[in-house]
């Protein structure tokens, strides 16, 4: 019997630890996905003097066409601005919608968002960047990645160039230098109105309204007996935070 026993308790325990669930060690590959700002451009032709010494960009009084007051005005400065990063795609929404058609075309750039795919080995911290042109013309340019805190840097050579060794300016790499924006976070309220002080509970719901809060449920506790009424009401409010 104490025989049985002994291997019954064995076979508990074996099964116990055969079937814990393994504990990963390993951290998740980095991912590049998410909402930037691409904060400068530094191109070839940049470093060169093509730009100027940048360009600054005013609305007249009273609105309108943008004047454009600076001559150094180039096609990658007009790429800062919001960028999104997707599993595959890169998405410059840039500023050159602000500027007149005219100005584009002396650019060679358009009005709307620059797309671009790519590949990102996360392993090797490289990027592979295909684009196409206007007319139609695809290109692949090698690149490489660096990350420092919520600073994105994307080194990538000339269409048939060689990878770069680093994220430094130098020769025909440009550098596109992105921030990271923070995520959006919900936060949540809640509000409880006694019976006999709804006026209290009034000025908090009107105070967390103007300050972006929205009703998202009411709860009732329940009452101390059975024989009594509830006198409190809950309100659940939440906003998010961008």
């Amino acid at each position: 019997m104490r025989a049985l026993c002994s291997l019954t308790t064995a076979f508990v325990v074996f099964t116990a630890s055969a079937g814990a669930a393994p504990v990963p060690t390993e951290k998740p590959a980095p991912s590049l996905e998410g909402k930037y700002t691409l904060l400068s451009v530094s191109s070839p032709a940049d470093r060169a003097g093509a730009a100027g010494g940048g360009f600054g960009a005013v609305a007249p009084p009273g609105g309108g066409a943008v004047v454009v007051r600076a001559a150094g005005l180039t096609a990658s400065s007009l790429l800062a601005g919001p960028a999104t990063f997707t599993k595959n795609e890169i998405s410059l929404e840039g500023r050159a919608g602000t500027l007149p058609p005219t100005t584009l075309a002396m650019l060679g750039a358009s009005a709307g968002p620059t797309t671009m795919e790519y590949t990102f080995d996360a392993a090797k911290m490289t990027i592979d960047i295909e684009t196409v042109s206007l007319r139609g013309k695809k290109t692949k340019a090698l690149g490489v990645v660096e990350v420092v805190g919520d600073r994105l840097i994307v080194a990538v050579g000339r269409d048939g160039d060689e990878r770069p060794k680093n994220t430094d300016e130098a020769g025909d790499v440009t550098v596109y230098y992105f921030r990271k924006v923070p995520a959006p976070r919900t936060e949540f309220r809640i509000v409880a109105m006694t019976v006999g002080k709804e006026g209290d509970a009034e000025k908090e719901l009107n105070r967390l309204a103007k300050d972006g809060f929205e009703l998202v449920s009411t709860t009732t506790p329940a009452a101390a007996d059975a024989k009594s009424a509830p006198t409190t009401v809950h309100f659940v409010l939440k906003r998010v935070v961008k």
